[in-house]
């Protein structure tokens, strides 16, 4: 074995020794008649679109059911309900065994203020597919580190359904449905490489600022062997170097096996000069020796890919390529 030279290799040395093994709870899969049930953790969604989201599940052959704070507009400016009544919500939503499904209605704000009143025995106790992304990263991260629990970044009813390609949502239930693991179909663009290489290793993420939002805390992303999926919106190119910092100051960057960055839009235009995302990006992963993808298909952008979390997948900057290794769903 060669000497590591540097701290940068030394560190990535002993978290590789130190590793230990996750193993993930996978949700029972989501049969055509299953009840999806439709939840607003974060900010209230238009009703006009979660109407024609609620259509469209509708005619792909599900019973769609709505959480309490959709039905009684309980929302309190930017937030949906109260912070109590958002996690009571999401706790009857998994408490309620007709649920077979759990879909967040739209992110914006206010998932990170209920991670203290989830009641995480519950989840573990009743696991179900649990659909969101933006905001709902918060969610996704809690959830996995405090159940283990696979969940999915994938469209959401009240925004996406009446943008989105039907393509999309197609391959996103065939994925719930158990009848693929090959996400191929859903990345329909060519791919940008920062750093070479193939890895393989546990998917987590997906909103940048709520990646970094929860450092500090007891839901803070575990590192250790995760390939980390990034996307983020409306954040400025100053702010996307701050999260990087972040990531290499918490010494996050040496234990990832690998980085998948997505779609980064409305990007605020600064009125002196400063670098490209990529360049920023490429400043703090040119040194990590581990695959870095760019540009794949999910975040706030016109496409949608839908990605298992806390799910053993392979990544390859050779054929652009990110490959389920286990079954999402039982």
């Amino acid at each position: 074995m060669d000497v590591p030279e540097t701290d940068f290799e030394r560190f990535h040395l002993v978290c590789d020794v130190c590793r230990l093994e996750d193993v993930f709870m996978k949700p029972p899969k989501l049969k055509k008649g299953g009840n999806i049930r439709i939840i607003a953790p974060a900010s209230a969604p238009s009703l006009r679109s979660l109407t024609i989201g609620v259509s469209k599940l509708i005619e792909l052959g599900y019973r769609v059911t709505l959480g309490d704070n959709i039905r009684k507009t309980k929302q309190i400016g930017y937030l949906s309900a109260s912070d109590q009544d958002r996690a009571n919500e999401l706790n009857d939503a998994f408490a309620d065994d007709s649920v077979d499904a759990v879909f967040c209605a739209r992110g914006g704000y206010g998932s990170l203020r209920i991670l203290p009143l989830i009641d995480f025995d519950v989840i573990k106790d009743h696991p179900k597919i649990f659909v969101g992304y933006s905001d709902i990263t918060a969610l996704h991260l809690a959830i996995g580190k405090k159940t283990d629990l696979i969940t999915f970044h994938g469209p959401m009813p009240g925004v996406d359904f009446e943008q989105k390609i039907p393509k999309t949502i197609d391959e996103m239930f065939k994925l719930l449905r158990g009848e693929t693991l090959d996400l191929t179909p859903q990345i329909s663009r060519i791919l940008g490489t920062v750093v070479e290489g193939e890895t393989s290793g546990i998917s987590a993420g997906t909103n940048f600022s709520l990646v970094t939002s929860l450092f500090g805390t007891e839901f803070q992303l575990i590192p250790n062997r995760r390939i980390l999926f990034l996307e983020d919106v409306a954040t400025s190119i100053l702010d996307i170097d701050r999260y990087m910092a972040e990531l290499l100051l918490s010494k996050t960057l040496y234990q990832l096996k690998g980085m998948v960055f997505g779609d980064f839009v409305e990007i605020p235009h600064e009125d002196w000069p400063v670098p490209s995302l990529k360049e920023v990006i490429y400043n703090y992963v040119n040194k990590m020796k581990k695959p870095i993808i760019y540009g794949m298909p999910f975040g706030h952008g016109e496409d949608q890919m839908t990605i298992p979390l806390n799910a053993e997948i392979r990544i390859s900057t050779e054929d652009s390529n990110i490959v389920l290794l286990e079954d999402v769903v039982d």
